[in-house]
């Protein structure tokens, strides 16, 4: 061996990667099925990271051979044995020595993932290919201004993309267009054609019947009229025109972080992270660059979603407009356009309410107060969707039904009061619903199917009507269903901060271990009846109310309503704080607590008999141990552990002056 000092400090710097190569070895992204001396380097650079990747496999192959593992393998360090392996082989010394250090004398320990991770203008994408300006894209391609894309395809700026096809960062354009060029046409382009569609619906209204005959307004007041339902109608669509130019951003790496912080899969399978972030060394210890080029299944749901471009290269627009995706915009513009012109052909009805027409146009302008200010909402949360124009046409159509159907149990004599009703019914459907199930109920008396849920998402803190209706749309209608969804799926598609869904999430693990609260308005009702437990001069009443719970319920509240108020006088909001209040070793119930300890005494104090405490001690023991063995809250107590850590203040040093004797120097 010409240098075995290089052997060693390279032995130092992969064994971390190498470390958990033996688990990574037994799947299907193991050095042996590895893919990636498969892929096609760019001229302009040569992708780093597939070239220590494969001398790697090489090395490792060799250090892992059948007669050591028998006896080294339980007993070696891995950076002993490679340091053996390497320094048998001068070859893999001096191509892994030029790949992490280059030309220079002195390595680095960080220098493996500085070539891994990349830097601006040369560095590397999240699928371990180097970025813009000539470095190699996912598999080794390099991205834009004249690199390669993936299997050796060029992208934008003077390539094609996989299949031989010109590619974009959002979407296919002709050759020769640039991309800001080509997103400004499409813009316009869409723009034209919601002009046009409003336009055809006031031609037609026009030519039919608009404005009535018996009156003829100004030509002021026509062209006041033209002018609010043009740009009432355009207005919604016009937000997801401008929403087609925000450009995508970090959404890449607050995804992969929030990922790593869940820990929802083992690091070596999730995406790579930033390199400046505290979970890249994990990554890398784990082996991540191993399987760095298979097909990952967080990637595919990012592409999937949003579009290769912005996961590859960390920045773009999202995936390709197609026709069939912009429909739903075209859709809802004509819906409007139709129902503004309805609602403004004799807008006499705002002050007088008469006719079964007018009412609708309450209900109406109910729906559109709700679609316009949750389509504003979505806009500026980077969550503005053509799926989201689907659900407002659907909430106009359904909000359009119940009004014709509530229309027949409303008071007429007295018109305004139906008006404010359909209008409340535009906001709220779901209330038109309750009252047409109350009246059937009654009417038939027959039990008529409830559409309230048992644990419904309005009582967990923080989450508003317009989360919850997102929410409905991704399938999430309850508790039940929240404390169960996929964490990746919800994260992508809402748009909800992460730290927020996992505080709901947490909730409702709670709740659904507790008794359901007073849901119907029959009742909330009868617990309003009920005695509170205080006195007539304003003392406390002994009962069997809770006493914890004392002025907040009644005896009369359901036994959830007076849990979950005792918990909450404690302190305890969601489930993870019921386990820091009450650690599940302090409260097993095989382990017997020791008469007069300070835990036994604690819990007689808080959990005594319910006459005399708050709540109940058995119930109490039960649901913490339930709660600690619930796999569902492992990515809670993750996000919750490693998260931003509280600053501890350093001592401060202290100087020590000695005071020499007199008459001493």
């Amino acid at each position: 061996m010409r240098n075995p000092q290089r052997a060693r400090d390279l032995a130092t710097v992969l064994a971390p990667v190498l470390e958990n190569a033996g688990d990574v070895a037994a799947e299907s992204g193991s050095p042996e099925s590895c893919s990636c001396h498969g892929k096609v380097t760019g001229p302009a650079e040569p992708a780093v990271d597939v070239a220590i990747g494969l001398e790697l496999r090489e090395v490792w192959k060799k250090a892992n051979s059948p007669q050591k593992r028998a006896g080294e393998q339980a007993t070696g360090k891995l950076s002993d044995r490679l340091t053996e392996v390497l320094e048998r082989d001068d070859h893999a010394v001096g191509v892994l020595w030029a790949l992490l250090v280059g030309r220079g004398d002195q390595p680095r320990a960080d220098a493996l993932q500085e070539l891994l991770a990349g830097a601006p203008g040369g560095g590397t994408a999240p699928n371990g290919g180097n970025a813009s300006n000539g470095g190699s894209a996912s598999g080794g391609g390099s991205t834009s201004n004249g690199g390669s894309a993936p299997n050796g395809g060029s992208a934008p700026g003077g390539g094609s993309a996989p299949g031989g096809r010109k590619a974009s960062e959002g979407g296919g354009r002709a050759p020769g267009v640039p991309h800001e060029t080509a997103s400004g046409l499409r813009r316009v382009w869409v723009n034209l054609c919601m002009n046009a569609i409003v336009a055809a619906v006031l031609v037609v209204a026009w030519r039919l019947a608009w404005p009535p005959l018996q009156v003829r307004p100004q030509a002021g007041v026509l062209a006041l009229k033209v002018f609010a339902v043009w740009s009432l109608s355009f207005l919604p669509g016009w937000l997801y025109i401008r929403f087609l130019g925000q450009r995508a951003g970090a959404l890449w790496d607050e995804y992969v972080l929030s990922l790593h912080r869940l820990r929802w899969d083992k690091p070596r399978h999730l995406p790579r992270p930033p390199v400046n972030s505290d979970f890249y060394t994990e990554w890398l210890g784990d082996g991540g660059p191993l399987l760095a080029h298979r097909p990952n299944i967080y990637q595919q749901k990012f592409d999937a979603y949003y579009g290769k471009s912005v996961s590859r290269i960390g920045h773009g627009e999202g995936p390709p407009v197609r026709i069939e995706a912009l429909f739903p915009v075209f859709l809802t513009t004509a819906a409007l356009a139709v129902c503004w012109t309805a609602v403004l052909w004799s807008p006499s009805f705002t002050s007088a309410p008469g006719s079964f027409w007018d009412v609708l146009k309450f209900g109406f302008l109910g729906a559109y107060s709700f679609i316009l200010q949750m389509l504003v909402r979505r806009f500026f949360q980077s969550d503005l969707r053509p799926a989201a124009y689907a659900n407002a046409l659907l909430r106009l159509i359904v909000v359009l039904i119940l009004v014709a159907g509530l229309y027949q149990i409303m008071p007429h004599n007295n018109p305004r009061a139906a008006a404010a009703i359909a209008f409340l019914i535009g906001f709220f459907p779901l209330a038109g619903m309750q009252a047409i199930q109350r009246f059937a109920a009654t009417a038939l008396r027959v039990v008529v199917p409830s559409l309230n849920p048992p644990y419904p998402l309005n009582q967990i803190d923080g989450l508003s009507v317009w989360y919850e209706a997102r929410l409905l749309e991704e399938g999430i209608e309850d508790m039940q269903s929240l404390a169960t969804a996929n964490f990746v799926d919800v994260i992508l598609h809402t748009r909800v901060p992460v730290g927020r869904l996992v505080d709901w999430v947490d909730q409702a693990h709670l709740y659904l271990h507790l008794d359901r609260l007073e849901g119907t308005w029959r009742e909330r009702k009868y617990s309003k009846n009920g005695t509170k437990s205080q006195s007539g001069d304003g003392q406390p009443q002994t009962g069997t109310l809770l006493t914890i719970a004392e002025g907040s319920v009644t005896e009369l509240s359901r036994a959830g309503s007076k849990t979950r108020t005792a918990l909450r006088q404690l302190g305890i909001r969601k489930a993870t704080d019921l386990l820091k209040a009450f650690p599940p070793d302090c409260l097993d119930p095989e382990k017997e607590l020791a008469p007069g300890s300070p835990w036994q005494k604690h819990l007689t104090a808080v959990a005594g008999d319910v006459a005399g405490g708050g709540l109940d001690q058995a119930q109490l023991r039960s649901i913490v141990r339930v709660l600690n063995k619930e796999p569902s809250l492992a990515p809670v107590w993750n996000w919750q552990k490693r998260g931003v850590r509280r600053y501890v203040q350093p001592a401060p040093e202290l100087l020590v002056v000695t005071a020499q004797p007199a008459g001493v120097g």
